[in-house]
């Protein structure tokens, strides 16, 4: 929720891990079509490593996604719930108006509840204040957007990492998906370095990049390229 206008996002993520986190909080300056000078998020450890009331430490990917919006962010205060009031009272609201309304539906996939929610985000950001002649999303639009900062050329992307050996084949696997990737032969024998994404799999040989291949998701599958054999 911004600020100034209240204009709010909600969204439906599978948990609180990382990756769940840091794309909802992408998603949700997608949607504002800018970055504030900061963000409030509470304590939970997908943000947060270590609680303190002045200096906080962040988890580094969640300070890699603030570095890439050249935003900062502001943890509030262990049980401290003003410091984020506004966000409390979001979430009451999105109770209300959101989950009542979705609470004996089915849905099938993770896609289909999004859509259900955006369309009431929409409902509610457009709906006038019950004390104000005007709605959250008419007072972003003439009081908060030319506040905020322009969003980077690329959105961030969550990476993660792994160590593998480049097997007599010219392949290295990704654990996670159980899939074999290319490697140029020279690299047959050394420890490699795979940095990965929902998208691709890039491939590093002591901070030297070998290549990239799109991320496939196929159990002791194979994505070569040709040049890389030998």
């Amino acid at each position: 929720v911004l600020g100034a206008s209240q204009l709010t996002y909600v969204e439906g993520i599978l948990s609180q891990k990382n990756e769940d986190l840091i794309m909802s909080c992408v998603h949700t300056l997608d949607y504002y079509g800018g970055v504030p000078r900061a963000i409030v998020p509470d304590n939970l450890k997908s943000a947060v490593t270590k609680s303190d009331r002045y200096e906080p430490t962040l988890n580094q990917a969640f300070e890699n996604f603030a570095s890439h919006y050249s935003t900062t962010i502001l943890p509030a205060r262990a049980y401290k719930p003003k410091d984020k009031s506004l966000v409390e009272g979001a979430v009451r609201i999105a109770y209300r108006r959101i989950y009542s309304v979705l609470d004996k539906k089915v849905f099938h996939t993770l896609d289909q509840l999004n859509e259900a929610i955006k369309e009431i985000v929409e409902i509610h950001n457009n709906t006038r204040f019950s004390d104000r002649p005007y709605s959250r999303r008419t007072l972003f639009e003439e009081v908060e957007r030319a506040a905020l900062s322009p969003l980077p050329d690329a959105p961030f992307e969550f990476k993660r990492q792994q160590q593998a050996t480049v097997s007599v084949n010219g392949h290295v696997c990704l654990k996670e998906d159980k899939h074999y990737y290319s490697v140029p032969y020279q690299f047959i024998g050394k420890k490699v370095k795979l940095l990965y994404t929902s998208t691709h799999v890039e491939i590093f040989y002591k901070y030297a990049f070998l290549t990239k291949h799109p991320r496939e998701r196929k159990p002791y599958g194979y994505t070569s390229n040709i040049d890389h054999l030998a």
